[in-house]
C-alpha cells in the first residue's frame, strides 16, 4: 500500500470513526483520547510538552483555550506513525 493510499484509507477511518468531524474544525480533546485508546492526561502532557506524541492541533490564544485536532492532521499522524518494517 502507498503512501497516498493509506492517508486516504486514515482519512476515511477517522470520518467514521468521529462523527461529523469534517464539519467542524476538528476533533476535540476528548473525542481524540476515545479514538486512540488513551486518557485525556496523556494528551494534555504531550500538549504541555510541546505537542509530542500526538497529531497537530489547533490551540486558541488565551490560557484556557479551546484545542481541535483537525481530521488531516490525525490522518497524517496516524499515516507516518505505520511502522514500516515487515
Amino acid at each position: 500500500m502507498t503512501q497516498d493510499e493509506l492517508l486516504k484509507f486514515n482519512i476515511e477511518h477517522v470520518k467514521s470513526a468521529i462523527p461529523n468531524i469534517e464539519k467542524r474544525a476538528g476533533a476535540t480533546k476528548k473525542e481524540l483520547a476515545t479514538f486512540l485508546n488513551i486518557s485525556m492526561a496523556t494528551i494534555n502532557r504531550a500538549i504541555s510538552d510541546g505537542g509530542v506524541g500526538i497529531p497537530e492541533y489547533i490551540k486558541g490564544n488565551r490560557e484556557r483555550s479551546h484545542v481541535y485536532f483537525p481530521l488531516i492532521q490525525i490522518a497524517m499522524f496516524l499515516t507516518n506513525s505505520v511502522n514500516k518494517s515487515a
